[in-house]
C-alpha cells in the first residue's frame, strides 16, 4: 500500500496537541509533515511574561527526530498559516514530498494573550490577529489542500476547534468567534468536497492539559495541581491530555470514518454533565 501523507499545523510545542497528533499518526504508519510558524511555536503571553520558553526543546526538528528514531517517517516545514503564500507553499511542499497529500490537520492556534479580556479591552488588531490565525489559517490551508485531495479522490481534513466555539466562555470574544467560525467552515466545506471522497470534520476539545490551559501570570502557581483541580470537576474526573485529542484525530483521519463528515466531535470530559454526575465512594476509585 502507498503510505499516506499527513500535514499537521501547530506542532512546535513539546506539550501541544500537534506533537501528540503527529506521533500518533506516525506510529500508525502515516508519513507526517509537521509545521509551525516558528520551530518551537509562538509563546503565549504567560510564557512570554514569565520567561517559560523551553530551551531544551528544538520544536518541529526535535519532533521529526523523535518520529524517525521510532522508525517513522517525518519532515518539517515553517510558515504562517494566516499568510496565503506560506499556506500554499507548505501544502505544495508536503504534496511534493512523497507525491501525495491525504490528510490535513488544522491545529495551529493564535497564542493566548490580550484577546482574553473584556470586549472593551481587546484591541482591534488583536481580534483581527486571532481571526486570521484560527479561521483564515484553516481556510487557507484547506483551500490549497483540496485540489490535491480531489485529484486522488480521497482525503481527510480535521479541524481543531474548541468548546469555546459552542458554549458561552467569558473574556473570550475573539477566540470564541474564531472557533465558532471553524465549525461553520467545517460543515460548509464538507458539502463541497464529499463527492470526491473527502471528509471534513472538527474536534472541539474542552479542558486539555497544555501550556494554553492556564492564563494566570502568577509565577508561583502550581500548574500540575491547578490542572488536576480543574479536571476533578469534570464528569470523568480528570482533564484531557493531548493524547486524547490525537486518538480522535487518528479515527477521523482513517478509513473507518469514511461515513462521517461535516460533524463536530466534542471531547470535553463530560463538562456539560459534571454538575449531575454522581461520584463513586472514595474506596471504589481505581
Amino acid at each position: 500500500m502507498t503510505t499516506r501523507v499527513a500535514l499537521i499545523t501547530g506542532c512546535g510545542k513539546r506539550d501541544g496537541m500537534g506533537r501528540a497528533i503527529a506521533l500518533t499518526l506516525a506510529a500508525a504508519g502515516t508519513a507526517v509533515v509537521v509545521t509551525d510558524k516558528q520551530p518551537a511555536g509562538v509563546l503565549n503571553r504567560r510564557q512570554e511574561v514569565l520567561g517559560l520558553a523551553d530551551e531544551s526543546w528544538g520544536g518541529v526538528d526535535s519532533l521529526v527526530g523523535e518520529i524517525t528514531a521510532a522508525g517513522g517517517t517525518a519532515t518539517s516545514l515553517l510558515g504562517d498559516v494566516s499568510v496565503a503564500e506560506d499556506a500554499r507553499r507548505m501544502v505544495d511542499a508536503a504534496a511534493d514530498w512523497r507525491g501525495r497529500l491525504d490528510i490535513l490537520v488544522n491545529g495551529a492556534g493564535a497564542p493566548q494573550g490580550l484577546d482574553r479580556q473584556d470586549i472593551e479591552d481587546v484591541p482591534v488588531e488583536v481580534f483581527d490577529f486571532v481571526i486570521a490565525v484560527n479561521l483564515r489559517g484553516t481556510y487557507l490551508m484547506s483551500r490549497y489542500a483540496v485540489p490535491h485531495m480531489r485529484a486522488q479522490r480521497w482525503g481527510r481534513i480535521v479541524n481543531i476547534s474548541s468548546q469555546a466555539g459552542q458554549v458561552p466562555v467569558a473574556l473570550s470574544t475573539a477566540y470564541s468567534a474564531s472557533k465558532a467560525g471553524v465549525l461553520g467552515f467545517t460543515r460548509a466545506l464538507s458539502a463541497d468536497v464529499a463527492p470526491w471522497g473527502i471528509t471534513v470534520n472538527a474536534i472541539s476539545p474542552g479542558m486539555v492539559a497544555t501550556s494554553r490551559a492556564l492564563l494566570s501570570l502568577d509565577p508561583d502557581i502550581d500548574v500540575g495541581a491547578e490542572v488536576k483541580r480543574r479536571g476533578s470537576m469534570l464528569a470523568v474526573g480528570r482533564s484531557g491530555y493531548p493524547r486524547d485529542i490525537a486518538a480522535a484525530v487518528a479515527y477521523l483521519a482513517g478509513d473507518g470514518a469514511g461515513y462521517m463528515t461535516g460533524q463536530t466531535l466534542v471531547l470535553d470530559g463530560g463538562a456539560n454533565s459534571s454538575m449531575f454526575a454522581k461520584k463513586p465512594p472514595e474506596a471504589a476509585k481505581p
